[in-house]
């Protein structure tokens, strides 16, 4: 029986010896910080928000002008999509 004993502090006594390593390495890794992050599109958020309406872009679609009625008479030909008329 006291075999038994000796053999179950010595399984207890690694058990604790294993977990007090693993506790001891574990902390000492670096974690995950925020403040790391790049955050430059937070700051470009947070000052267009108080406008919806700002335009951030050189962008813009020109309105097409008028087209103006062609002179001439019509011909059964056409060029694509495009009838063809005869001036």
């Amino acid at each position: 029986m006291s075999e038994f004993i000796a053999s179950l502090l010595a399984v207890i006594l690694i058990v604790l010896i294993i977990t007090g390593i693993i506790m001891f390495i574990l902390p000492r890794r670096e974690g995950f910080v925020p403040e790391f992050l790049d955050q430059g599109n937070v700051k470009q958020t947070q000052k267009t928000s108080t406008s919806s309406y700002a335009q951030e872009t050189n962008h813009f679609k020109l309105t097409p002008p008028v087209p103006e009625p062609i002179d001439g008479v019509q011909t059964p030909f056409r060029v694509n999509m495009f009838n063809s008329y005869m001036v």
